[in-house]
């Protein structure tokens, strides 16, 4: 296996509450090593070292202003043009995906995005699943099959019209524009799916439909979910990684699994964050 690796520069700081997990050959899908994030050559985010595993979700937590949604960006290179980084990031769990061998033409491929507000884009719902798969250049006899299984993944084939393929995407509820976009990354193909915040302004009903395919997502991929949700973070992740904000600027404080996080955090900010974010 070939891992595929993208350097920055370097820079360290160590926590003593961050486990170095999946050290077997094979198990580790990303490591990231002395990573700096900066604003106008401010660092706003430091990361020592971090390793996740091939597939499973990551629940990354944190109060405002910890660099969560920022370290999400550098995981996909879609930086900020005022911010930069450093540091380095190796990715082996998309050795698996890439079945063609082909050499990305960006990190980004690797990656499935998902913000906080749907991504769609303002056509049917055809056009909108089309653009990853002109993207993977498959071939268009296999579109309608590959659609359909999408939207049946995320639940969204049943509540769709007949003729689904000239519905308007803006015209779906909220959820169901959050579920599209989910469908858009799994005809994207990729082996990573990276989550912002992605049920923050939705009805606990549609929240509940978007844990079920976080949680299906990690049994074969990797899943970077950032979520302000304790009780979330606790429903569909296997891990749990703790962000806090230090001398002005963002750090991880922890790492580990998530039944150890939530039965004893390691760390005081975590301690303190969660009794915050419960009141206990």
């Amino acid at each position: 296996m070939t891992a595929q690796s993208y350097a920055m520069n370097d820079q360290s700081v160590n926590n003593a509450h961050v486990q170095l997990l999946f050290n077997e050959p094979g198990c580790c899908g990303m490591r990231i090593r002395d990573l700096s994030i900066f604003a106008k050559k401010k660092t706003i985010l430091t990361v020592d070292e971090l390793r996740f595993p091939n597939t499973g979700v990551v629940a990354i937590m944190g109060p405002s202003g910890s660099g969560k949604s920022t370290f999400l960006k550098a995981m996909s290179e879609l930086m900020d043009e005022n911010l930069t980084h450093k540091g380095k990031i190796d990715i082996t769990c998309i050795d698996s995906a890439n079945k063609s061998n082909k050499k990305p033409s960006s990190i980004c491929s690797h990656f499935a995005m998902v913000w906080q507000k749907p991504t769609v884009f303002p056509c049917s719902i055809w056009d909108n699943l089309k653009v990853p798969l002109r993207k993977r250049k498959v071939a268009r006899s296999q579109w309608r099959k590959l659609m359909e299984k999408a939207l049946v993944d995320v639940g969204l084939m049943g509540e769709l019209d007949n003729d689904w393929s000239k519905q308007r995407a803006q015209r779906l509820s909220g959820g169901q524009q959050q579920r599209l976009s989910i469908a858009m990354g799994l005809l994207k193909d990729s082996n990573i799916f990276l989550f912002d915040e992605p049920t923050s302004a939705l009805d606990p009903i549609s929240t509940e439909k978007i844990e079920r395919i976080i949680r299906k997502l990690g049994q074969d991929k990797l899943v970077l979910l950032v979520t302000h949700s304790l009780g979330q973070a606790k429903r569909v992740s296997d891990y749990s990684a703790m962000f806090h904000n230090h001398e002005d600027k963002g750090a991880l404080c922890e790492f580990s699994s998530s039944e150890e996080f939530f039965k004893s955090p390691a760390s005081p900010q975590s301690r303190e964050f969660i009794m915050q974010e419960t009141g206990v």
